[in-house]
């Protein structure tokens, strides 16, 4: 046998075990060539036989190559962590408990070890897996910048945020690209009708290749863009003001791709500009501002843009992000810009969809018809809507039957970013609702039946006993102050005012009105999410609530009393308030007698006693009074006539009374009065008054036992003549 190789010089080891060479020849092995010769033809000389299958290696030549260096290793756990690594959330909501420190964790996307750090840097010791109180969770989401509200307050701004990816992993290999989804907002009177109907005259009336309806409340245009003059499909939805964006709103079921405000060049900024804004910053989507009205003289575009800077958005002309497009939707200037510009942010966002799978999207709309039944407008936002596909949308069910597009044209099949008008639902769903196609109409309705069952529990353990309405609200009573909270909703300002002033006139000692809201216009889902939340009643004077919105209000176990006359408004509500007053009893005078004389033995003694007034009655409530001061309450348990048992004795006969409770301390002279109690229903006046009454008797005794106070002092004082007054008796 050979002897044992050499080491390799700097190149590496020696050719292996055996060689029987030198060492530089091992050196040369070693630095040259990755594997000695000898385990490349898999022959045995001077070696164990290697296994061809692995290319002639060892198993540790095998571990060796696959082993990475120490600085791989460490950068590729680093690239791993950065992958699995937790993001921060954008705003975090904070509940009333506060948070576990693991939850917090998760939410702040950082360590046990760093929230303990902050805290502990700000005063407040805290331990692994403890819970962490609001203060606390407030100052850690300060420290590391980040946003915060309380889950109380959290409003329109927390629902606006997308929650559902309709591309999954799946998808990936399938995408393609689909139109973009646009919504117009911004302030009343900005231009916002006025910009779409230009569209549709100029771009949609033109040509016959896409259309424009104000019937289901979504709009897809096909129109020439650019200098090429390529077609582009657009799909615009209706303006914030819509029910479905409201709906959608409210449920965070952000459908937009991009978001339009518009603001006018001569008014500027405003307080629905803002909250259109705040709504497409918590939607993430790309914004375009269309500054509309630069045809008017006191148009400001430079004033628009500078005040739009104070909401964060600022123009690409001023070094931002923020495309300001100055428009005229009265004479079309500036209406191609923003349709290129609709265009080219489409395209830079690379919307796509998987069109080859079951459709999911949106409810944009839905309203009840006599004749053609539940009518139902959806955006498809992935996949393909066929004719004869079982949907599941909420609570509600069903196989399409009929699909018209936004044309009003019969088709059969919508892909996606297409608004659709469809029929064959069982019910009406909730705008903004997401519906979804499955593989069976029995599986439909299993999923329909699951989501009525889940929303059903809810609402019993949530409602039960907890339904506000101005006919159950009698049922809570307490001595307390008592609140009725109330939502007013008006068919003008005025009628808003006459109303709360009406109603704040009412005596609110014993029951008190809260306003919540007061506002003009319908009522909407908003208001009824409101009422439910503080068991509020909602008020509605000439104005309506849509069939949609009462059957959420009804879902919510919440009312909605509409009036034309404001005395019935009034009335109702002082019913209301009466009706959380508790009752009181009233002492009906019956008859009054006085005792002559003493009978009996033991505790059961009978009053000889004549009647001076009224009559006596067995089994009235009555009293014994003796000197002015009542001795005895309870009833007349036994009433004879001499010796005969009756029922009743006049005024100016004589009979003998025995009490109920048996009292044996009757005495001669004492006068029995008998009386009914009668219940009777308080008044909000009467209430008042004997609030008035309780509190000046209650100061009058109080006046009374420190009068008595004082005196017994100064009494002390004077007799001992003590510097030091004894203890307050009580």
């Amino acid at each position: 046998r050979g002897g044992r190789g050499g080491r390799g010089g700097r190149g590496g080891r020696g050719s292996g075990r055996g060689a029987g060479r030198g060492s530089g020849r091992g050196a040369n092995k070693g630095a040259g060539n990755k594997f000695d010769r000898r385990v490349q033809d898999g022959t045995r000389r001077g070696g164990r036989p290697k296994n061809a299958a692995f290319g002639g290696m060892g198993g540790s030549d095998r571990l060796k190559k696959g082993r990475k260096s120490k600085a791989q290793r460490v950068q590729m756990r680093k690239l791993q962590a950065e992958e699995e690594k937790d993001v921060a959330v954008e705003l975090l909501v904070v509940p009333k408990e506060g948070f576990m420190i693991e939850e917090l964790m998760s939410e702040l996307a950082t360590t046990q070890a760093n929230i303990i750090k902050i805290l502990f840097m700000k005063g407040i010791a805290v331990q692994m897996g403890q819970m962490l109180d609001r203060d606390a969770v407030v100052a850690v989401a300060e420290d590391m910048a980040v946003e915060w509200i309380d889950e109380d307050e959290k409003g329109v701004t927390h629902e606006a945020k997308k929650t559902t990816k309709f591309n999954t992993e799946e998808d990936e290999e399938f995408l393609e690209s689909r139109p973009p989804v646009v919504t117009i907002m911004g302030h009343v009177d900005h231009g916002k009708t006025s910009l779409l109907d230009y569209i549709r005259k100029s771009k949609v009336a033109a040509g016959e290749a896409g259309g424009i309806t104000q019937g289901i409340g979504a709009y897809q245009i096909t129109t020439p863009v650019g200098e090429d003059e390529e077609e582009t499909t657009i799909t615009f939805l209706d303006t914030p003001g819509h029910e479905a964006f409201s709906a959608m709103r409210a449920r965070g079921a952000r459908v937009t791709d991009i978001a339009i405000i518009i603001v006018a060049a001569d008014d500027g900024l405003r307080p629905q500009t803002e909250e259109a804004v705040a709504h497409a910053q918590a939607a993430e989507v790309p914004i375009i501002v269309a500054i509309n009205k630069i045809d008017k003289p006191a148009a400001d575009i430079e004033f628009v843009r500078g005040e739009m800077a104070k909401v964060g958005l600022t123009c690409e002309e001023w070094g931002g992000e923020t495309p300001m497009i100055p428009i005229s939707a009265k004479t079309g200037e500036g209406i191609d810009d923003l349709l290129e510009t609709i265009a080219l942010q489409s395209e830079i966002s690379e919307l796509s969809s998987n069109p080859n799978k079951l459709a999911l999207g949106s409810v944009i709309e839905a309203q009840l018809d006599k004749q053609r039944g539940s009518i139902s407008t959806l955006l498809v936002q992935a996949g393909t809507l066929k004719v004869g596909d079982p949907v599941s949308v909420g609570e509600v069910y069903g196989k399409i039957r009929a699909m018209e597009s936004a044309t009003g044209e019969k088709i059969e099949v919508a892909g996606p970013s297409m608004p659709v008008s469809v029929l064959g639902l069982n019910g009406v769903p909730v705008a903004g609702d997401e519906f979804t196609v499955c593989e069976s109409e029995q599986k439909a309705r299993e999923r329909a039946e699951k989501a009525t069952e889940e929303a059903r529990s809810s609402r019993l353990g949530a409602v039960s006993g907890n339904v506000a309405s101005l006919t159950n609200i009698s049922g809570m009573t307490e001595e307390s102050l008592q609140t009725i909270n109330l939502i007013l909703k008006t068919d003008v300002s005025g009628s808003t005012e006459a109303i709360k002033a009406a109603l704040l006139q009412l005596p609110q000692d014993r029951v008190q009105l809260r306003f919540l809201m007061s506002s003009v216009g319908e009522v909407s889902e908003s208001d009824v999410d409101l009422a439910a939340a503080s068991d509020g009643i909602i008020l509605a004077f000439n104005t309506p609530a849509s069939d949609r919105v009462e059957d959420v209000a009804k879902r919510a176990g919440v009312e909605i009393r509409s009036y034309n006359v404001i005395y019935g408004l009034i009335d109702e509500i002082r019913d209301a308030m009466e009706g959380k007053l508790s009752e009181v009893k009233d002492e009906v005078p019956v008859g009054k007698a006085e005792v002559k004389a003493v009978f009996g033995g033991g505790s059961a003694k009978v009053a000889g006693s004549l009647v001076l007034e009224g009559s006596i009655k067995k089994g009235t409530f009555m009293r014994v009074v003796r000197k002015r001061k009542e001795v005895f309450n309870g009833k007349v348990g036994s009433l004879r006539r001499f010796k005969d048992p009756v029922k009743k004795v006049d005024s100016g006969e004589e009979c003998g009374i025995g009490a109920d409770p048996e009292w044996p301390d009757f005495m001669e002279g004492d006068i029995i009065e008998c009386f009914d109690l009668v219940e009777r229903k308080q008044t909000l006046e009467s209430a008042s008054e004997m609030l008035k009454e309780q509190v000046k008797e209650y100061r009058s005794k109080d006046e009374e036992r420190a009068a008595k106070a004082a005196a017994e002092l100064e009494k002390y004082q004077k007799k001992r003549g003590a510097e030091t007054p004894p203890a307050a008796k009580k």
